[in-house]
């Protein structure tokens, strides 16, 4: 009778059991097909999260799928840092329960068993481990970033590929820093480049050792046809080889081998973001800007999270060759389209950059406004915070210093004007602690003088003239040293005349005219300057020899480089302390008032009038058109600029001055 009981007892408690594991497995199966058929980013995955853990709170799919959520909708930092903790939970979860899967080699014949399953699994724990990995470097929290990556490389899976490139980019993208900050790191950023590069290398060689495992049991018994083919040819057969042709090039470039690092993303299978972004730099660092242009061009404009952060490159390009507002147009009407997303905060920076250079301070003002309130995610990017908060502040010098500019070329009386009294100290204040504080920046950058000395360099994001608005500050003779070895030890023949350039500007601030004036001219009989994509170049140039000319009384020559200049990148003008001279056309102003008012602003700015007919000046010519002023600037046959101006405006004449600059 006892021995009936126990066995009644036993098969009541197995029958419950058994019950209890087809019910869990039914749910399991509910769980599973709740990730599929909606997009992670949707409300509805949301959902899913919180009725799958409800189902099964044990189960590693339900905070995957939370995870995922919080992933691919999260456009800043606050957002990313919310699916930290589900995909760690998720982390745990499959190793404490499907451990095992992590540990077998799964061969044809395991297929054909119908274990494709567990296969899949490994899949999940790779994908699991690589987001959270890019989440904590999106966070700046490189150190976590590396226990993750250690934590998938251990379990030595055979289609882990990712372990090694993040390894390589991580000790690239934390070059900078040291041991001392971040244990796993090397002490130097010689030695943080070579551990890159040795797991670049690792990366190469477990590809080659696994591609016959890779195409031996898995795309032999596959129908190739069929999508999941596709998928393991791009993940496992092309994608190493993408990742490695992507690593090297980023290492080459740094290296200041841009033709190199050029021949090596041209090796990358895809032509999405990454390539063209990449050799959009290669080829800006090696002054080839034509074909810069014409890879940053092609970067396709997918979600906030594949922008690739090209525009610190592109606007340069629109700034170097004199077309900075067009520049502006386009990347406006593509910022306000992504909204307040990933990237905004670069977008702004960008829009700034090329603002001042179209004369256009206020909207630079706004914009920089804009970059500094928003917190910047730099998703998947080797640029950095720093970059980020030293590119804000150079750019908010330039426009301390052409605002102030701009109110010695409204007023030739400035000295007399309460405005530019007024304005002084804050302006002085604005500049000399924005100094101070780049000096500090400079100082206590431990590549500034492979990034930012070398002027161009890949992950160099300031130009040459914006680099210059903060050394003309400093010790001349320390850099006079540095640009004379630069020169002579270059690899990249097109850089001389940059360093030429700098060479010349502290030649002038040593009181050394002539000598000055000389070093300008030889680079401007330069035969290797491409005028059309170097215009900026030429217009400082210019610029400084109209300057030495006119401190000099060198009249014939003030007079050619200034034409000069208002031909190539007239916006400079106002922004320069020369004073532009024009051959006015007589203009009459009998009975009109509003006319004669707008002249009357005119010739207050800092503009010269010249009235023969013989001068070499530009003409201009003035006239009524209805309620409108219309105006006209040509040299020669060609029209200079031209638009009109509404006369009963208060500020007429001087919005008419900035104009005849092509300054809107």
């Amino acid at each position: 009778m006892r021995r009936f009981l126990f066995i009644t007892v036993l098969l009541l408690i197995s029958g419950s059991s058994f019950a209890l594991l087809a019910q869990n497995s039914r749910n399991r199966a509910v769980i599973d097909s709740l990730r599929y058929g909606e997009s992670y980013q949707s409300a509805e995955m949301f959902r899913r999260a919180n009725r799958a853990q409800a189902l099964d709170s044990t189960y590693y799919v339900g905070y995957l799928i939370e995870g995922y959520h919080y992933f691919s909708r999260a456009e800043e930092q606050t957002g990313l840092a919310r699916a930290v903790a589900p995909l760690e939970k998720a982390l745990a979860l499959f190793e404490k329960e499907f451990g095992a899967t992590l540990r077998k080699r799964y061969r044809k014949e395991d297929f054909f068993r119908g274990e494709f399953p567990n296969f899949f699994k490994q899949l999940d724990y790779m994908d699991l481990a690589n987001r959270l990995v890019i989440v904590y470097n999106s966070l700046e929290q490189p150190d976590r970033a590396y226990q993750t990556i250690m934590r998938l490389k251990k379990k030595n899976l055979a289609l882990d590929f990712e372990s090694y490139h993040w390894l390589s980019w991580l000790f690239f993208r934390n070059r900078i820093f040291t041991d001392e900050q971040f244990p796993f790191l090397e002490p130097t950023i010689e030695g943080n480049l070579e551990k890159a590069l040795l797991f670049a290398d690792s990366l190469e060689q477990k590809h080659r050792r696994e591609l016959g495992y890779i195409q031996n049991d898995f795309l032999a018994i596959i129908d190739p046809k069929h999508d999941f083919t596709r998928y393991l040819k791009e993940a496992f057969v092309e994608g190493p080889r993408n990742v490695l042709a992507n690593t090297r090039g980023i290492l080459l470039g740094y290296n200041l081998q841009p033709e190199a690092a050029a021949r090596s993303f041209m090796k990358m299978k895809n032509d999405g973001v990454a390539k063209n972004v990449n050799l959009g730099y290669s080829y800006h660092a090696n002054i080839d800007f034509r074909n810069a242009e014409k890879y940053f061009s092609q970067v396709p404009d997918e979600d906030s999270k594949s922008r690739g952060g090209h525009w610190q490159g592109y606007s340069s390009l629109f700034v170097f060759n004199g077309k900075p507002l067009e520049g502006a147009m386009k990347l406006r009407e593509k910022r306000d389209a992504h909204g307040f997303t990933i990237g905004y905060g670069w977008d702004n920076l960008c829009l700034a950059r090329m603002y001042l250079y179209a004369g256009q301070l206020q909207e630079a003002r706004h914009c920089l406004d804009k970059a500094e309130n928003f917190v910047e995610v730099h998703y998947n990017s080797s640029f950095r915070e720093d970059q980020y908060r030293f590119m804000l502040k150079v750019l908010r010098l330039q426009l301390t210093r052409q605002s102030h500019a701009a109110l010695e070329f409204e007023d030739r009386n400035y000295l007399l004007s309460w405005n530019w009294w007024k304005e002084l100290p804050f302006s002085a204040y604005t500049k000399y602690s924005t100094l101070y504080t780049l000096a500090n920046d400079l100082a206590l950058n431990r590549e500034r003088e492979i990034v930012y000395y070398h002027i161009f360099h890949t992950e160099n994001i300031i130009t040459f003239d914006e680099l210059w608005e903060i050394l003309r500050h400093y010790n001349r003779d320390f850099f006079r040293k540095t640009f004379s070895d630069l020169s002579r030890s270059d690899p990249r023949p097109d850089l001389k005349r940059y360093y030429d350039y700098y060479l010349a500007l502290q030649t002038e601030d040593a009181g050394d005219a002539e000598g000055a004036y000389d070093q300008l001219s030889a680079i401007l009989r330069d035969p290797n300057v491409d005028a059309g994509y170097e215009r900026l170049l030429l217009g400082r140039l210019h610029e400084h020899c109209a300057r030495l000319a006119a401190e000099n009384d060198w009249e014939p020559q003030r007079r050619f480089h200034l034409n000069e200049l208002y031909r190539l990148y007239p916006q400079l003008i106002p922004f320069s302390g020369q004073t532009m001279t024009f051959r006015l056309q007589p203009v009459n102003t009998e009975g009109d008032e509003a006319l004669a008012r707008l002249l009357s602003d005119l010739k207050a700015c800092n503009i010269g009038f010249d009235e023969e007919a013989s001068s070499e000046w530009p003409v201009l010519e003035i006239s009524r058109n209805g309620e409108q002023v219309k105006f006209v600037v040509t040299r020669g046959q060609d029209v200079q600029a031209q638009g009109f101006v509404d006369p009963a405006r208060p500020d007429a004449g001087k919005s008419l001055a900035y104009q005849l600059f092509n300054i809107l």
